[in-house]
């Protein structure tokens, strides 16, 4: 038998998700609820991968802008307790997620060097590898057209390699 290669064991397409650039985050969220998702690639009517777009970033835009300054940074600057104060009900979500309707998920793409891209031919040892390293999705993208083939999730690599 040929050795296993990332697309054999990748998630079926017909259950993987994407996302186009243009799409508002707040519609993105309406997709991460209703499909239980928290990673959506990113690809173009083309079906040219751009990047992902993860429930993380989604949280992170729900949050006011002053508590996320500086969380890259070693030194938090925005206390805990003076996040206490900025208590949310549930109109205030409400609004916060509405105002994210001028947001779109193009501007809001995870850093590319945290995601792991790879080629389908991709050997199946150095697939677990990269999900291991990443501790995410595996993105499979055809190199020569950049086209978005499929991800490599840890429930795919348990159903289907190891089956």
């Amino acid at each position: 038998t040929m050795a296993l290669t990332c697309q054999d064991v990748m998630v079926s397409p017909d259950r993987q998700l994407t996302i186009g650039p243009d799409t508002s985050v707040s519609d993105a969220f309406q997709l991460f609820k209703k499909h239980r998702a928290r990673f959506l690639p990113v690809v173009d009517d083309q079906g040219i991968y751009l990047g992902v777009f993860t429930a993380p970033t989604l949280l992170k835009l729900l949050l006011p802008k002053a508590a996320t300054i500086g969380l890259n940074d070693d030194t938090m600057r925005v206390s805990l307790e003076s996040l206490g104060f900025m208590s949310l009900n549930k109109g205030d979500f409400e609004s916060q997620l509405e105002a994210l309707r001028e947001e779109l998920v193009k501007d809001n793409m995870s850093n590319p060097a945290n995601i792991p891209v790879t080629a389908p031919e991709t050997p199946i040892m150095e697939g677990i590898f990269l999900y291991y390293k990443f501790k995410r999705h595996v993105v499979l993208v055809d190199p020569d057209s950049g086209r978005f083939v499929g991800t490599v999730s840890s429930n795919s690599l348990l159903e289907k390699a190891l089956s």
